[in-house]
């Protein structure tokens, strides 16, 4: 799922944030034609994509302690993709401000192959795609997208 920023005044409409009378999950594209910018009041019609930057770690040796709470990390297993938020030593703290919005399995055009939104575990469980080419992707609300790491 997709932020989408208002043009008008730069609020950013996020998905997995409680909105007022919209629960976490709802997509933009969702939200009624008459929905307007919670902190402008313009129109839906003034919002655009905001653009997604996939953070990578900076050296697979030297991978920081903020790196390492972010990186998914996965494997496939049999019919299974099976996949690690952060490290055991290092997991990435659930807080009511600062939180994993999704992990997901990504082709890599960016289409989605299949999402888990607001994870509370941190062992996410995919059905493997059976595909060559995908990627992990995680999206914190504070840190932005992080691409995954294959173990």
């Amino acid at each position: 799922m997709q932020k989408y920023t208002c043009t008008s005044c730069s609020y950013i409409y996020n998905p997995f944030i409680w909105e007022e009378d919209i629960i976490p999950g709802t997509d933009f594209e969702t939200l009624a034609e008459d929905w307007v910018c919670p902190h402008c009041g313009d129109i839906k019609e003034s919002f655009i994509e905001a653009p997604t930057h996939i953070q990578e770690a900076s050296s697979i040796n030297m991978i920081t302690e903020e790196e390492l709470s972010h990186i998914p990390f996965y494997k496939e297993q049999w019919d299974q993709i099976i996949v690690h938020i952060g490290s055991p030593d290092t997991p990435h703290e659930i807080e009511e401000n600062h939180f994993i919005e999704y992990i997901g399995l990504f082709e890599t055009d960016g289409e989605i192959i299949d999402m888990c939104t607001l994870p509370e575990e941190s062992v996410i469980f995919f059905e493997n795609p059976w595909l060559e080419d995908y990627e992990v992707r995680l999206s914190c609300n504070i840190h932005g997208v992080w691409r995954g790491i294959k173990i």
